[in-house]
């Protein structure tokens, strides 16, 4: 189901580019392989080791060696005489806990995955390193990954064990595997990036229109941006709601009707199906093609990417979009720039009804911390772990900031060195919350660093810069992260329950299957296919290859149980 999950995703890799501007980090979006979750022993308190290498004041005691193997961004400049090798980052690991590390390759991210292979395929492998799902699943088959369910129950970090599970428990449950966890998830803020609707609030004001509490409001107002000329120009020529030919932004309408789209879900029995030939899926469309009918849809969207939707944003041709919460810095700060009369507000999700409305989301893990079978001290990357975290989430401190972070002096991301790191599954969310409490105490003691920079162009923006408009509306009260801290509270979530690597029916049936699902619904939005031939879709769907995928991904399942 490739190209069903490509859609879906679309929005999530946009939005998981963005993050790298906001909080300077990004992960990739392979799949994920999973089975029984590891029960990690709660009260634990990171122990040191055992092993022949004693641990003094915390530090490994002689000093040990580990291989790695790693991507290099040639976007990092390195100080006079730093390398791969010897750099801030892999001198303090020696210093704070004794660990040296020796770098066996370093290529760019382009290369990463061919030269990982190959890496694999020799059996030939370094202490630790990070993969990609199906690379994991391939080193676990050949049984030559060390367990790392002790280590982690004994030496994790009580925030390094929050940072594993802030978004959830699926993410350790993709690194487990008959019960034992055989790597530590690469995690990423997928909850965070969940689709939310923004709306054109200075076309709200000319119309005289109230700001949206349910999804019939919502919908008026779609009409009312078609048809009651709200750029004031004397032309029909706005839409009320904006779609890509992918169907990236459409995703949080969908939710809305609570249709999902590409995932697998639970159904009534207990059990795995896909999402998209559910009834609610039928509903959702049949509303799409009354609004492209009656105009609220531009004529073209088939035709347009994310891109192209973008640039009619900017040409003040759209009052309604869903995308995730980072999108006041793109695409709309680039709208702002060209238009600076236009405004825009970010809304929950509404419901078609009255079941709150949820997102759907992928499991958010980019990746996978592998240790090779027969390293003495697999904790190692825990501690590296842990120096992670407080160095670049927790520290409050300038000068380490500038030292580990980034250069105040020419933006290098010196954080990219790191050997070892995880996303905070709100990561944003929680900045926000700390700078508007900062705005309403005046108290600036709890910002860290990066918040700092953040509330220092928010302020820009109070006092005129509008270059900086687009932070206030993602990290400002009310704003973008307000409502994705909203979905958070209230757990307002539909997972993707399918976590592992393509199982073959769907590598063998997926293709074709997404190209009639695309072809379908964009007919029925285009008025060229009834609704009613949503269920020829479904029955045609399960025929030619859908069933069976429902059959293997449930006898996957049972695995996980």
């Amino acid at each position: 189901m490739h190209e069903m999950k490509k859609a879906g995703l679309t929005s999530v890799a946009l939005l998981s580019a963005l993050s790298i501007a906001i909080a300077g980090c990004s992960g990739s979006g392979d799949k994920e392989q999973p089975q029984q979750s590891v029960k990690p022993q709660e009260s634990a308190k990171p122990q040191d080791s055992g092993s022949a290498n004693g641990m003094k004041d915390g530090k490994y005691d002689p000093p040990i060696t580990l291989t790695t193997v790693r991507a290099q961004q040639p976007t990092v400049k390195f100080a006079n005489g730093d390398s791969i090798e010897n750099n801030v980052w892999t001198r303090a690991y020696e210093k704070e806990y004794g660990i040296k590390l020796k770098t066996l390759w370093a290529v760019d991210p382009t290369q990463l995955e061919q030269k990982m292979n190959l890496t694999i395929a020799s059996g030939d492998i370094p202490d630790f390193f990070q993969v990609n799902a199906t690379q994991f699943k391939q080193l676990a088959e050949a049984d030559l990954l060390a367990d790392m369910t002790e280590a982690y129950n004994k030496h994790a970090s009580e925030g390094v064990k929050k940072l594993m599970t802030e978004g959830g428990d699926m993410a350790l449950k993709s690194a487990t595997i008959n019960g034992k966890l055989m790597a530590i998830p690469f995690t990423s803020p997928t909850k965070e990036g969940s689709q939310m609707v923004y709306i054109r609030t200075d076309w709200l004001k000319k119309l005289n229109l109230p700001e949206p509490k349910t999804m019939d409001d919502l919908l008026a107002i779609s009409e009312a941006f078609t048809t009651k000329d709200p750029d004031g120009n004397g032309k029909n020529d706005t839409y009320g709601l904006a779609i890509d030919k992918d169907f990236g932004i459409l995703i949080g309408f969908l939710n809305s009707y609570h249709a999902y789209w590409g995932i697998n879900v639970k159904d009534a029995s207990g059990n795995l199906t896909y999402s998209t030939i559910q009834p609610e899926m039928k509903n959702a469309f049949k509303k799409l093609q009354e609004m492209f009918k009656a105009g609220q849809i531009d004529p073209e969207f088939g035709a347009k990417n994310m891109t192209k939707v973008y640039e009619s944003i900017a040409n003040g041709k759209i009052g309604m979009f869903y995308n995730g919460p980072y999108a006041g810095l793109y695409p709309l700060q680039a709208a702002k720039d060209k238009d600076p009369s236009m405004e825009w507000k970010a809304f929950p999700l509404m419901s078609v009804d009255g079941k709150p409305a949820k997102s759907q989301v992928e499991l958010g893990v980019g990746g996978y911390w592998v240790v090779k079978k027969g390293v003495k001290n697999p904790e190692a990357v825990l501690k590296m772990m842990d120096f992670w975290l407080k160095t670049f989430y927790d520290n409050k401190s300038d000068d380490i900031y500038k030292e580990f972070n980034t250069s105040p002096v020419d933006s290098n991301q010196v954080w990219l060195l790191n050997a070892v790191s995880a996303y905070k599954s709100f990561k944003n969310v929680d900045e926000s919350l700390r700078i508007i409490e900062a705005f309403d105490t005046k108290d600036m003691s709890k910002l860290t660093p990066e918040d700092k920079g953040v509330y220092e162009k928010i302020q820009k923006f109070q006092t005129g810069d509008l270059s900086n408009w687009g932070w206030n509306l993602i990290f400002n009260k009310g704003g973008s992260m307000s409502v994705a801290d909203q979905y958070r509270k209230n757990d307002l979530y539909i997972n993707n329950e399918f976590i592992t690597t393509p199982l073959p029916s769907m590598i063998e049936k997926g293709v074709a299957l997404g190209k009639m699902e695309f072809e379908t619904m964009t007919k029925i939005i285009l008025g060229q296919s009834s609704i009613d031939e949503f269920d020829k879709y479904v029955e045609q769907w399960k025929k030619q290859g859908g069933d069976e995928i429902i059959k293997d991904i449930n006898e996957w399942y049972k695995t996980t149980k």
